[in-house]
């Protein structure tokens, strides 16, 4: 039984999940002005990485799993990001087909992965009528200050999380 595999990886994911969510609650109205917002997605951060640098097949399962306890735990709406996470996973690996798997290229591919997820979330959200944000709002107050503090963990993340999954490879 290998125990980075079976048992860390796991955690350090669960872990993730609660600093996303304790990071909203103490960092989101701190870091910004009372009217910006702070969607944090760690999570998804991850999941990039892990379809960098570990296999796809199992990086898509934990997709589908996290997804499914995200909508569970944090919207009260089912599938949004059941289907989204392994979207954008499966997404990524087409890109990193193409693209080399430095952390320029693999930051880039994380910003638009983030911006497509908000977007695609905000569409929904407009469309079932949760929210009423006109686009401009939206771009403003959550698109880039998002994109900037999960950039931030991105960086933060990087280097760490690489090693262990490229030790997990050998």
């Amino acid at each position: 039984m290998d125990l980075r595999k079976n048992v860390a990886l796991p955690a350090i994911i669960i872990l993730t999940f609660i600093l996303e969510g304790v990071a909203s609650l103490i960092f989101g109205k701190q870091l910004f002005a009372e009217n910006r917002l702070f969607i944090p997605h760690f999570l998804l951060v991850m999941l990039i990485l892990m379809t960098a640098f570990y296999k796809r097949n199992p990086t898509l399962i934990y997709a589908f799993i996290l997804g499914l306890v995200y909508d569970i735990y944090y919207t009260n709406i089912m599938g949004v990001f059941f289907a989204l996470f392994p979207l954008i996973v499966y997404i990524t690996d087409k890109f990193l087909q193409v693209f080399q798997k430095n952390i320029l290229l693999l930051a880039l591919i994380t910003i638009f992965d983030i911006i497509l997820m908000e977007s695609i979330v905000y569409a929904f959200y407009l469309l079932i009528g949760k929210t009423n944000m006109e686009i401009f709002a939206f771009i403003d107050t959550r698109l880039w200050t998002t994109i900037l503090l999960n950039f931030a963990f991105y960086l933060i993340a990087y280097f760490p999380f690489r090693r262990f999954l490229l030790k997990l490879e050998n």
